[in-house]
């Protein structure tokens, strides 16, 4: 079997958009054992160009259509494994590489994808289409097209409300400029309350299944914390308006019981006298 070397970038921290706001979490794989025949039938079934080669969440390599033979590859698929065919070189990124440096990965590599990895396992992937279309979006997008208000303590008598920036990226749906204000407008409610431990709030709608229908109406916020892991939550709903309230509801629980987690500590045990049993 042949041994998979995994580029990765490293931990990036700049003012660009992350990874994790733009990759899908629905990532397509395949085994290592399995048959080239399966695994084309997948990639033809599923309409991509890529599978991601996995065992046990961790990544074994990629293996593309173009490995595969095509639609006439039916003889050299004949007898093959997907290990015995798969690029066992894999760059990927980790969720906090900046989409600009995704591309120039995707530039020099000459390469069509990214998995997502993170801690060693595999948590999304990234296509050129994603992160050229966002790219593209960020030249007609103001720097912060959002902001969202933290509300003033009750004693304050300050007159400056300092502000939390609110990003919103809409993928295959109509968002009003109305929507969106609303949208801030709850975060600041919900969130404003710990101002002083959010760094940034991203928000993603999108319609997940297109024209095909559903329950695919999906909204991810991802709230960025400062001292504390950052928090996601995701909710997909029939009604866009039920999947966004179900997001704001859900992300202010866990920035709650993040935040609420490191300020009261572990519990000590306690004091036994002396000579009680343990």
């Amino acid at each position: 079997m042949k041994r998979t070397r995994s580029v990765s970038t490293g931990t990036v921290r700049d003012p660009e958009v992350q990874i994790d706001e733009i990759m899908s979490d629905k990532v397509v794989t395949v085994a290592p054992k399995a048959t080239a025949s399966a695994a084309w039938a997948r990639m033809r079934r599923r309409g991509i160009r890529h599978l991601v080669v996995t065992s046990n969440g961790r990544v074994h390599g990629v293996i593309s259509e173009r490995d595969l033979g095509g639609i006439k590859g039916a003889g050299i698929r004949k007898g093959l494994r997907v290990e015995d065919l798969m690029a066992a070189r894999v760059v990927s990124v980790n969720p906090e590489t900046t989409v600009g440096r995704a591309a120039d990965l995707m530039r020099t590599e000459k390469i069509g994808s990214l998995p997502v990895v993170d801690d060693e396992l595999l948590v999304g992937i990234v296509t050129a289409t994603d992160v050229f279309d966002e790219l593209g979006r960020g030249s007609t997008r103001a720097p912060l097209p959002g902001w969202v208000p933290k509300p003033n303590k009750r004693e304050s008598s300050s007159t400056n409300v300092p502000l939390i920036p609110a990003h919103i990226r809409v993928f295959g749906v109509n968002l009003s400029s109305e929507k969106r204000a609303s949208i801030r407008q709850q975060l600041g409610r919900k969130l404003g309350k710990f101002g002083n431990s959010v760094e940034r709030i991203s928000v993603r709608v999108e319609d997940v299944n297109g024209p095909r229908g559903g329950v695919d109406q999906m909204c991810r916020i991802k709230v960025v914390l400062s001292g504390f892991p950052s928090v996601v939550f995701e909710a997909q709903d029939a009604s866009l308006d039920a999947a966004i309230g179900s997001a704001l509801t859900g992300v202010e629980q866990r920035v709650r019981r993040t935040v609420q987690r490191r300020r009261t500590g572990p519990i000590k045990a306690a004091a036994r006298p002396a000579g009680h049993p343990a």
